[in-house]
């Protein structure tokens, strides 16, 4: 049985041969063939290289388009620093305003060099291993991209004490969001998964989620022509499951490490597909012991659940993770 095959027994809750693991190592590519992260992050032959090689080494069931949520910022006049050992991050926001904001174009997904080079090594990785391994892409949710654009503190500001302009940003992102999304499925990626940061009680209030994001959740999230993954953004996601668990196309969750399994499965049933909850971000900082124990731990409490993958949850894993790790 190969990955894709093992994979979709997740997604239906059927027998395989064994249950389908997942491991965030989008960056750790760089890592394994020595390429210096901003040739990685803008060159697709050499992220295709580095997930070429993390599937080699490794064997996960599941491999990322490139993980680099900024790109979508840069397309839209936002810069960014590079780092040695880190993804990048915003240097610079294109605006600083949802005025601003709103008098952007929209960046065009068959011209824009940084959006080309996600959809190039999406198309190539499908090509490459399409047929025997599911492909995952990664994106930013209509609620989370002005935060590129214009600034955490702006879009923040914009959402609690405009709301009519935060409407239409919202609207702006939403229909970018469909044609982003839908792009990628197209080149090649099995699904797409977004973090829910914006859309989290944890991050704005509850009145924002009800009145803006979810209404629009709604519209856009049916106009995706694929399963859409939701990622818990950063933290534990089972407490406000109830929000998300009736989006159209949503077909999976992945839980924070704080999660439950048990409490999640509750929320979802039976037949929703649960991702997580191993902490991908401080891999580096633990002993391959301890991670092979706690492994055992998730596999031994979800032995009985078909829609279940062990996963990381979080961020990339850490560069400097020893490879035991």
């Amino acid at each position: 049985m190969n990955s894709l095959e093992r994979v979709t027994c997740a997604i239906k809750g059927e027998v395989s041969d064994r249950p389908a693991v997942s491991v965030t190592l989008s960056m750790y590519g760089a890592r394994l063939t020595g390429c210096p992260l901003d040739k990685y992050y803008t060159v697709s032959a050499a992220y295709v290289e580095g997930q070429s090689a993390v599937k080699e080494i490794f064997h996960p069931d599941i491999i990322f388009t490139p993980f680099v949520l900024t790109a979508e910022g840069e397309a839209f006049g936002s810069r960014v620093k590079f780092f040695k050992n880190q993804p990048p991050n915003m240097s610079e926001p294109s605006v600083k305003s949802a005025e601003e904001f709103l008098k952007l174009p929209v960046p065009d997904i068959d011209s824009s060099k940084r959006l080309l080079y996600i959809r190039k090594a999406t198309g190539e990785l499908a090509g490459k291993y399409g047929k025997e391994i599911p492909l995952a892409g990664i994106l930013l949710g209509p609620a989370d991209l002005p935060a590129l654009v214009m600034g955490i503190d702006a879009w923040l500001y914009t959402l609690m004490f405009n709301r009519d302009e935060a409407r239409k940003v919202l609207e702006k992102t939403g229909q970018f969001f469909i044609n982003w999304s839908n792009a990628l499925l197209r080149d090649g990626a099995n699904f797409v998964a977004i973090p829910a940061v914006f859309s989290s009680p944890s991050n704005v209030t509850r009145t924002i989620i009800e009145e803006l994001i979810l209404p629009l959740y709604r519209e856009v999230f049916k106009e995706v022509m694929g399963p859409v993954i939701l990622h818990h953004g950063g933290t534990p996601v089972t407490p406000v499951m109830d929000y998300y668990i009736d989006l159209p196309n949503v077909a999976a969750f992945v839980i924070d490490n704080r999660d439950s399994f048990s409490e999640a499965r509750i929320k979802t049933g039976s037949e929703r597909l649960l991702l997580g909850n191993i902490d991908g971000a401080t891999l580096n900082k633990r002993e391959a012991g301890e991670i092979r124990d706690k492994c055992l731990k998730i596999l031994e409490d979800r032995r009985n659940d078909r829609h279940f993958i062990l996963s990381t949850s979080g961020p990339d894993v850490p560069y400097d993770t020893p490879v035991e790790n």
